[in-house]
């Protein structure tokens, strides 16, 4: 029973990306106004946003249903693309001016670090994962980079994504971290400017994992129904090919941008995004370990391609880079409300829910819906699974306890709704889509999405049929298929401009529950406590920043440095403002950069953007 409710932590991302109640999100929908949710979540003080150039909206000015696909804009009736009229903000290397005014003069654009979208192929890769030999397939992975708003060269890379495992990541990317906002509390039924743009900061590089967003798998014959089912295995979804799959992709764009190959890299991913990040640092940090064969997961291809990688960049690099060789490059982290130290980090979470003053004390005084704690019943209770499963019957946000169930749901799925459109697509991306070959149907050879028809499941009686995935999900999925019916995303237009796709094939998919499902039966899955352990070998090296967002129940971040003290190599956690000190056995101390979110849900950017971009900031100087 431990993990019955354990697995909730990693579908912020999942399910924050609007996971289709069975279909390709083809259905209409029919919601009328009074079932509008609030858009206005921010609680930074003194926001303001330049409505004055929000572009295409989904309703084209009109106060039609949103998300009716006959609503939709023609995409005949495109901007050019031209980034000349955008606005610029001030900023040096590695820091803003604190004012963020809107300026009339243009953003500098250098050569070869223009705003750029398109695929990194990923080719067949042998490799060995707890002792057993396998091969991940083929695939296309999705990238769009924004470069940063001056002296792009300069600047560090900013690698950012979502989690699942099976989501895309477009919540991270839609709200309040690029040069444009969905965000409706900003946008409107538009595109807007995003006053919180992290370009001021650095360099953009968005990710969707494989078989997500517009990212797809790639099999010599996509209409076999077996071949798709087949690439959905283990072999393809696990904890080390995600990673493997990652940094190849960062190797490969970097590879392609000679003008940023050897700048600073920081990875920032959100939820399930923090397990990935933690094995993509290590590998990176301890690739001399992992090429010797001493760790889990061992991928010789993988290893000579960061080698190559470091002997381009530091002449110093001779043969497999040492540890602070990989960490001049590779060693920051953003942890988004990560899951980053398995099951024990959710033991922690039920364990500190439990006490006196909790939110969950909170929530059974404004609703009288009585909690009752396992207490000294934790042989046959377990503490985390109660207390979510309590937040979820009591009508509240899992991921925002202060609002009502599904409220994040609900409020990020108008986001999507506004990608799917052609016009606001092309906006996002600040590029033409046009000219990206691989998006156009008659060009994606071998391209599949689904193992059958469909990725989701189509109605609540079979998720019961889904053996292999965990009743916590199934719960989720539930309401998120009763919420999906009542408010259905339109398909949007892609495939009036870049053609019509076969059933198994999408252009864009939000979340995949087989993806999920398929990473329960890997033999590290995300609720390994070897992921905690990595964690905390990297903190060692890379300078960390973790947010700690209050509203957040399913990965409760006041528990995070709970969760350091089980582990058998920590010593003791000294617990300081807006920061951590985890002291090792070893005598080794690291210092974790935690600042406090008091009105953010689990996804801290679309609360509050403003203290977010300020505390990355600051971290960074």
């Amino acid at each position: 029973m431990k993990k019955f409710f354990a697995v909730l932590a990693l579908l912020c991302a999942f399910f924050i990306a609007a996971c289709d109640n069975g279909s390709k999100v083809n259905l209409k929908a029919d919601r009328d106004d009074s079932d509008k949710t609030d858009t206005t979540p921010h609680n930074d003080d003194d926001i303001t946003h330049d409505d004055g150039d929000s572009g295409d909206t989904l309703n084209d000015g009109d106060s039609s249903d949103p998300y009716d696909s006959e609503n939709s804009n023609d995409p005949d009736e495109t901007t050019d693309g031209d980034t000349s009229d955008i606005p610029a903000t001030d900023g040096d290397s590695w820091q803003t001016d604190n004012d963020t005014e809107t300026d009339d003069d243009p953003v500098v654009i250098v050569e070869g670090l223009d705003y750029e979208s398109g695929f990194i192929d990923l080719e067949e890769n042998s490799y060995t994962l707890s002792n057993k030999s396998n091969k991940s397939g083929r695939a296309k992975i999705w990238y769009d980079f924004q470069p940063a708003d001056e002296n792009p060269q300069d600047k560090p890379l900013f690698v950012l994504y979502n989690g699942g495992p099976g989501s895309s990541s477009s919540l991270i990317f839609l709200y309040n971290t690029s040069r444009k906002t969905a965000d409706q509390a900003f946008a409107g039924e538009g595109v807007a400017d995003n006053q919180w743009n992290w370009n001021k900061l650095g360099n953009l590089l968005y990710v969707d994992a494989r078989q997500t967003g517009f990212s797809y798998g790639i099999v010599d014959n996509p209409s076999n129904s077996s071949a798709r089912s087949n690439y959905f295995s283990t072999a393809n979804f696990n904890v080390f090919v995600d990673a493997a799959d990652f940094i190849r992709v960062i190797l490969r764009f970097l590879d392609n941008h000679p003008q940023i190959k050897s700048n600073p890299v920081i990875l920032a991913g959100e939820s399930y995004g923090g397990t990935r990040t933690t094995a993509v640092i290590n590998i990176l940090l301890n690739v001399a370990d992992y090429a010797q064969k001493n760790r889990v997961f061992y991928d010789q291809a993988l290893f000579n391609e960061i080698a190559a990688h470091f002997q381009e960049i530091d002449s110093t690099v001779t043969g497999i880079p040492s540890t602070e060789a990989v960490a001049k490059q590779f060693g920051r982290q953003i942890m988004i409300q990560p899951l980053a130290m398995g099951q024990l980090q959710l033991d922690a979470i039920g364990e500190v829910l439990e006490k006196n003053g909790s939110p969950l004390y909170t929530i059974q005084q404004e609703t009288g819906k009585k909690y009752t704690p396992c207490g000294n019943n934790s042989w046959n209770c377990d503490k985390y699974n109660r207390a979510v499963n309590y937040v979820r019957n009591a009508g509240r946000d899992i991921y925002s306890y202060r609002r009502e169930y599904n409220w994040l749901f609900d409020y990020t799925d108008y986001g999507i709704a506004k990608m799917l459109q052609f016009t606001m697509f092309k906006q996002f991306i600040m590029n033409d889509p046009t000219k990206i070959d691989a998006l156009y149907a008659a060009n994606r050879t071998g391209a599949f999405r689904y193992n059958g028809s469909y990725g989701y499941t189509k109605n609540i009686a079979d998720l019961d049929k889904l053996e292999n995935l965990p009743e916590s999900i199934k719960i989720i999925l539930k309401a998120r298929i009763e919420q999906r019916s009542a408010h259905p995303l339109s398909s949007g237009d892609l495939e009036s401009v870049f053609g019509a796709l076969p059933q198994y094939d999408e252009y864009y998919v939000d979340t995949n529950d087989t993806i999920l499902s398929t990473f329960y039966n890997a033999s590290v899955d995300p609720y390994d406590n070897v992921n905690g352990e990595m964690f905390l070998e990297n903190i060692r090296t890379a300078k960390t920043f973790i947010t700690k967002a209050e509203e957040d129940i399913i990965l409760y971040a006041e528990a995070t440095p709970e969760a350091a003290k089980k582990f058998s190599d920590v010593s003791s956690v000294e617990i300081g403002d807006e920061s951590f000190t985890v002291h090792f056995k070893d005598g080794q101390s690291a210092t974790v950069t935690f600042p406090f979110y008091p009105e953010s849900s689990h996804s801290v950017s679309v609360n509050q953007p403003e203290k977010f971009f300020n505390d990355v900031k600051n971290w960074m100087n």
